[in-house]
């Protein structure tokens, strides 16, 4: 099974973190390297990705986000640039940061790959107008801040297996309730010469409602993908994505509560999404 096939596998599980936790958190289920910064050096070709959101349909001043990231190797080292961007009525968090990662060989069919990230983001909100005589929103007005934000994540991998531990933003400045951290695995099933499966799961351990994200996606002759994950605090994800020739890959994703869910979206329209990405087999022969 191709590198690229495993790829696709591990943009399905990606973190797609709850709306309803700490606004300032990785909140994309197609770019691999916002959840772990070890993964962009599976794959030594060069990358695009960019993925929206619009969150919570039907609900005024609900959230939107946006990210992009790209990614090339540069003597042996893979190298990265993220940025992302969410607003919530009248709050707005920005951040852009540079990844680095290095896979050393372990044996013949295991790698392991280190990741590290460093970067600033800034918070924004305006106030003004919304106190309604309320004199604690009234002192608050405007704010503006700038932090830099640190991440590290180490990921073993094979040609269709992988394991990985992160903890891709910690804010050097702030409260720790802003922290992730992350458990993962996976594995690619070739069932026949048209059909695979890859099963992921996805444990962020470190913040308070400790979600479980577990999830599938089947690929039909490594250019149609369709797939779900569902995460413990009551919410499904199901994605279509399909590629051309190899390099471009566009994709949609609809995320819904089930059950009991607990979250906001079970009072909306439910959630959309949208990516696309574009990849480059090794052009930069110097590199």
């Amino acid at each position: 099974m191709t590198r690229y096939l495993w790829k696709l596998a591990l943009l399905l599980l990606a973190t797609q973190a709850n709306a309803q936790e700490t606004f300032i958190l990785p909140n994309f289920s197609r770019n691999a390297t916002l959840a772990n910064s070890a993964m962009q050096g599976m794959d030594s070709s060069t990358n695009f990705t960019a993925s929206g959101r619009k969150q919570w349909t039907g609900i005024n001043d609900a959230p939107q986000a946006f990210s992009f990231t790209g990614c090339t190797f540069i003597k042996g080292f893979s190298a990265g640039i993220n940025v992302e961007h969410r607003s919530v009525a009248v709050n707005k968090y920005s951040s852009i940061g540079l990844s680095l990662s290095k896979t050393v060989k372990l044996s013949q069919t295991e790698y392991l790959t280190l990741g590290f990230y460093g970067g600033a983001d800034n918070f924004s909100a305006n106030y003004a107008g919304l106190g309604g005589g309320d004199p604690a929103l009234a002192q608050k007005q405007r704010i503006n801040e700038w932090r830099g934000i640190a991440g590290a994540g180490l990921l073993l991998h094979g040609e269709n297996f992988y394991f990985g531990a992160s903890m891709p933003r910690i804010p050097l400045k702030g409260e720790n309730k802003e922290i992730n951290g992350y458990l993962s695995a996976g594995i690619l099933l070739q069932l026949n010469e048209t059909f695979s499966i890859s099963p992921t799961i996805l444990w962020n351990i470190v913040n308070e409602n400790r979600a479980l994200d577990a999830g599938a996606m089947l690929f039909i002759q490594e250019t149609a993908g369709i797939g779900a994950t569902y995460r413990t605090t009551g919410e499904v994800n199901a994605v279509l994505q399909y590629t051309f020739q190899k390099k471009l890959q566009l994709g949609y994703a609809y995320i819904f509560s089930v059950g009991n869910s607990q979250n906001i979206s079970r009072f909306s329209g439910g959630s959309h999404e949208v990516f696309v990405s574009y990849r480059i087999s090794n052009i930069f022969k110097w590199w």
